[in-house]
């Protein structure tokens, strides 16, 4: 019996993941340049963000082109995701230097530091294993495979600041929550591919085992994945249970925040007919009052 089939829908679901997925950066791009700033989003988020996704394009591409590196299967999905997520988060990165920030002024430490001891380590395994030619470097843990793993840190710490941000913030439209519906679509279509790969396998080869056997199973690919899922029901919570009062009040007019800024300063409409009374009572009836009342020094 062929089993053929299921490789179609498993590639169909592929390409699905990586339309969802890549949607889910285009939110925050638009939203961003339609403010003209960045306040609120995750300087850190956005930092973080261009290193990992090129460590993950080179760990797709090398597992792309050379499938025994460690990295597991690459489909074509998967590369062409990495590439133009790359992209994306590099217009993110540059609207962090274009637009206003609001209260973050610079990127914290440990962000920065976190990426330079991510970089040498890459950059001392590569030259361990490929010039130094060394031969000791086990496979888990070579060139490509740190790449990925570079990238699985990333993709963890990168979110956590942007949840405690908008827990300090106690309102959830700083980052758009839009993105993150197409965001979860993708990470569970992603794990959803690779469990049609495990049946066909299994149906094919005999190997049933979720994980693979060899070089079959992209551990990086499972774990970007299951974080995506995580911290997108975090979001979405945050949007729709914790901070949904704050969200709706911003309803009304969300194209600039100036408007909702002095929105706090309008006085409530049962003071407004006393306000009205007082005006007309302190007002000048003659005009004779008002001369004298207007400038200390003259007095008509």
């Amino acid at each position: 019996m062929s089993y053929t089939y299921l490789d179609v829908i498993s590639q169909i679901i592929g390409w699905v993941y990586f339309f969802a997925w890549s949607f889910s950066f285009y939110p925050q791009v638009l939203l961003n340049y339609r403010k003209k700033s960045v306040a609120g989003f995750s300087l850190e988020f956005a930092l973080l963000n261009v290193s990992g996704f090129f460590f993950y394009s080179l760990y797709s591409m090398g597992g792309f082109i050379y499938p025994h590196l460690g990295t597991g299967e690459i489909k074509p999905n998967d590369l062409f995701f990495a590439f133009h997520a790359f992209s994306l988060a590099s217009i993110q990165l540059s609207q962090a230097y274009i637009y206003e920030r609001g209260q973050q002024k610079t990127f914290a430490l440990w962000a920065v530091v976190l990426l330079i001891v991510e970089w040498i380590t890459l950059i001392v395994v590569f030259l361990l294993e490929g010039v130094i030619n060394i031969g000791v470097m086990p496979q888990a843990f070579n060139t490509f495979r740190v790449a990925g793993y570079n990238k699985a840190i990333i993709t963890f710490l990168k979110y956590v600041p942007q949840v405690m941000a908008q827990l300090k913030e106690e309102e959830y439209p700083r980052m758009e929550y839009s993105e993150h519906f197409p965001d979860f679509t993708g990470g569970s279509l992603s794990i959803l591919q690779q469990v049609l790969d495990m049946v066909y396998n299994g149906l094919t080869e005999g190997n049933w085992s979720f994980f693979g056997s060899g070089d079959g199973f992209n551990i990086v690919k499972f774990m970007l994945g299951v974080m995506s899922i995580f911290f997108d029901i975090i979001f979405m919570i945050q949007h729709f249970i914790l901070f949904r009062g704050n969200h709706n009040q911003e309803q009304g007019d969300t194209s600039d925040p100036l408007i909702t800024r002095a929105n706090k300063f309008t006085p409530l409409a049962e003071d407004e007919e006393d306000y009205e009374d007082r005006v007309l009572r302190d007002s000048p009836k003659d005009g004779k009052k008002g001369i004298n009342n207007t400038s200390g020094s003259y007095k008509g």
